[in-house]
């Protein structure tokens, strides 16, 4: 086996296996790609035995599914058999797109001129980890509690104001923030779907948690 190609199990949201894998490199996992799924995996190159990783959503992924896989990216990855590098994955790419490093451990990929219809670019490298021989990735989500003394008339919203997650994370004036929108709570002005892919819960199942629950969740999201 020289590829392989890992995604979500079923209908779960947390648990990765692997859904295909084979021995013809590139040119073969590239067919294998699904549709309207997000999946992880791996290559390993025949012209000098070099392995790189990737991630692929093809754009009918699911919105929400496409957040949770981003996030769940790097761990997934990081299982992998030691990588030299992450490659952005197409639909019927070919290993001959792809220039090879040349010399040195760890050099960095870099493309060829694309053939039509097929490209391939470095996203980035990642460390190198100990050789695995099969793949299990289980990814805990954190639920709100079934009971709580949390009042939920207590919750705030912002209605008609939203604000990307990237644009509010680590936001250091916030003064700058529209009217209405409370600075402590800040993160009720993400969109619904977007909580959600961050927090991994709703606006109203995350306003029952306990305070310094919410306090430690905010803060690992950087909106603290």
């Amino acid at each position: 086996v020289d590829w392989l190609i890992a995604g979500y199990d079923g209908t779960s949201k947390t648990d990765i296996t692997i859904l295909e894998k084979g021995n013809g490199g590139i040119d073969e996992c590239s067919k294998f790609l699904p549709e309207n799924r997000a999946v992880f995996g791996g290559c390993k190159l025949a012209r000098n035995g070099r392995f790189v990783t990737f991630f692929y959503a093809d754009d009918g992924t699911p919105t929400m599914q496409r957040g949770r896989a981003s996030m769940h990216k790097n761990g997934v990855l990081n299982v992998l058999e030691g990588s030299d590098g992450e490659i952005e994955m197409y639909r019927d790419l070919t290993e001959e797109a792809t220039a090879l490093p040349v010399s040195g451990d760890r050099a960095h990929l870099k493309s060829n001129a694309p053939k039509e219809g097929q490209r391939a670019r470095v996203v980035k490298e990642v460390p190198r980890i100990p050789s695995k021989q099969e793949m299990t990735v289980e990814v805990t989500v954190e639920s709100a509690p079934k009971t709580s003394t949390h009042d939920p008339k207590s919750t705030s919203t912002f209605e008609g104001t939203t604000i990307p997650y990237e644009q509010l994370k680590d936001m250091k004036d916030l003064s700058s923030l529209p009217d209405g929108i409370d600075p402590t709570k800040r993160e009720l002005a993400l969109s619904d779907t977007e909580f959600e892919v961050v927090f991994g819960m709703d606006k109203t199942n995350f306003q029952k948690l306990p305070g310094w629950k919410r306090t430690n969740m905010k803060k690992a999201k950087s909106l603290f």
